[in-house]
C-alpha cells in the first residue's frame, strides 16, 4: 500500500526528480524517454509542439531537466482536492489565462488521486502536476504514483533489465514471433500458470521495439516513485476550455478520463486564486533538508500548503446584511449549493470562472426551508 505524502516531503520529491532529470545514465530520464517515448511517437503526429523533425523524446527530458529544479512547489490537502473534483464536474468551457496559474513554472502535489473510478488507470493514479513554458504557450505534465506491490510490467521490466541486452532482446523476438492475440474472455488460458505466460509474452513483444533503440532503464519506472502519465502542451490564445488535441481512434472512457483530470487541474488552479483558499508556507524537515543540501543546496526548500478555509455561512461576496433590504421580503432561509459564477475583471477586459461555496442564504431568524436541523460540516 502506498504511504500519504504530506506537504513536508514535497521539497524531498522534487530534489529527487531533479536527480532523475539530470542523470546523464541509464536510470536517467533521458535515457527513460527514449526507451519509453522515443524520437517520434504517432501520438505527436500533427502536435504543433513538436515539428517534424524535433526528438520528442529528448525535447520532452530537456525540458523537464529545466523545468522540475525551478519550480514553485505546492501540496493540495484533501479537502481542497475534493472541492476541486467535485467543482470540475460543472465547470464550463474556459479559455485559461497565463494569470490563472498559480505559479508560472509549478511542482503540484494532491494529497490524494483527484481522480478516481474512471475507465482508464492511468488518470486515476494520478496525484502530481508538474507545468511551465513550453512551445506556444504552457506544458502541463502529469504523474501517477507506483504502487505497492509493482505493477507485473514494471517487476518484469526490471527483471529483463538486469539481462544481456542481446538476450533480453532474443526473448523479445522470440514473443513477438509468436503473434499471440491480446487475452480476452473468448481466448482466456485455462489455468492461471498458462495466463501468466501468456501475459509475461505479451510484455516482451510489447517492449521489443524499446529495447532495440535505448538500453532498458534498470528501475524501469522513474527512480523518484512517480509515473510519467503524459503531456499536455496548451496554446493560451486558442485554448477553448482544456481539451487538448486527442489521438484518433482514443477510446472514449480514454478520453473522458482525460478530460475529467485535465478539468480538476485547471478547476485546482482557479479555486487557489480565490478567497475560499488559505495558503500556508512550509519547509522541509531538518533531515530531508540536509539530504537535499547535499545534492543540491540551490534547490528551494519551501512548499506552499493550500487548504479551505473555514466555512462561511454566506459567499464570499456577499454580506448577510445585504439580505432583506430590497424590495422584496423574504420569509424563509435555505441552502444554496455550490456553483460556478462568471465574474468580469477590469484588469483584463474578460470574465474568469469563481466558485461560490455551500453556504445559507436569506434571513438569519427566519426558518430554514426544510427544516431547521442543519448538520455543518466545519473543516
Amino acid at each position: 500500500m502506498t504511504a500519504v505524502v504530506t506537504a513536508y516531503d514535497v521539497p524531498e520529491i522534487r530534489a529527487r526528480m531533479t536527480e532523475w532529470t539530470r542523470d546523464p545514465g541509464l536510470n536517467g530520464a533521458g535515457n527513460w524517454y527514449l526507451f519509453f517515448v522515443g524520437p517520434r511517437p504517432e501520438d505527436s503526429a500533427g502536435e504543433p509542439a513538436f515539428p517534424p523533425l524535433d526528438d520528442v523524446g529528448a525535447t520532452i527530458a530537456d525540458t523537464l531537466r529545466a523545468q522540475i529544479p525551478a519550480a514553485e512547489l505546492f501540496y493540495v490537502s484533501a479537502d481542497l482536492t475534493d472541492l476541486a473534483s467535485h467543482a470540475a464536474t460543472t465547470l464550463v468551457d474556459y479559455r485559461l489565462h497565463p494569470e490563472d496559474l498559480p505559479a508560472p513554472v509549478g511542482l503540484m502535489v494532491y494529497e490524494h488521486p483527484p481522480v478516481t473510478r474512471t475507465a482508464n488507470a492511468l488518470h486515476n493514479d494520478v496525484s502530481l502536476v508538474s507545468w511551465g513554458p513550453g512551445r506556444g504557450g504552457l506544458w502541463v505534465q502529469t504523474w501517477g504514483t507506483i504502487p505497492d506491490p509493482l505493477p507485473t510490467a514494471v517487476d518484469v521490466g526490471r527483471k529483463l533489465a538486469r539481462l544481456p541486452r542481446d538476450h533480453a532482446l532474443s526473448q523479445m523476438r522470440k514473443a513477438a514471433a509468436l503473434n499471440l492475440p491480446l487475452p480476452a474472455l473468448g481466448n482466456k488460458p485455462s489455468s492461471h500458470d498458462d495466463a501468466v505466460d501468456q501475459a509475461a509474452k505479451h510484455l516482451l513483444a510489447t517492449f521489443m521495439s524499446n529495447t532495440e533503440r535505448a538500453p532498458i532503464p534498470p528501475s524501469f519506472s522513474p527512480p523518484h516513485g512517480y509515473q510519467w502519465c503524459g503531456l499536455t502542451p496548451m496554446t493560451f490564445t486558442d485554448m477553448k476550455g482544456w481539451p487538448s488535441a486527442l489521438t484518433e481512434g482514443t477510446s472514449a472512457a480514454t478520453i473522458d478520463a482525460q478530460l475529467a483530470l485535465q478539468r480538476t487541474i485547471l478547476t485546482t488552479w482557479l479555486l487557489m486564486g480565490q478567497t475560499l483558499v488559505r495558503s500556508e508556507r512550509i519547509a522541509a524537515p531538518r533531515a530531508a533538508r540536509r539530504r537535499i543540501e547535499r545534492y543540491d543546496p540551490a534547490l528551494n526548500q519551501g512548499v506552499r500548503l493550500v487548504d479551505l478555509r473555514r466555512a462561511r455561512t454566506t459567499p464570499a461576496d456577499r454580506h448577510s446584511d445585504a439580505f432583506g433590504q430590497g424590495t422584496r421580503e423574504y420569509h424563509h432561509s435555505w441552502i444554496v449549493r455550490g456553483h460556478w459564477r462568471n465574474q468580469y475583471y477590469r484588469s483584463r477586459d474578460d470574465h474568469r470562472p469563481i466558485w461560490i461555496a455551500d453556504h445559507l442564504a436569506g434571513p438569519e431568524d427566519k426558518p430554514l426551508i426544510g427544516g431547521e436541523r442543519v448538520n455543518v460540516l466545519r473543516r
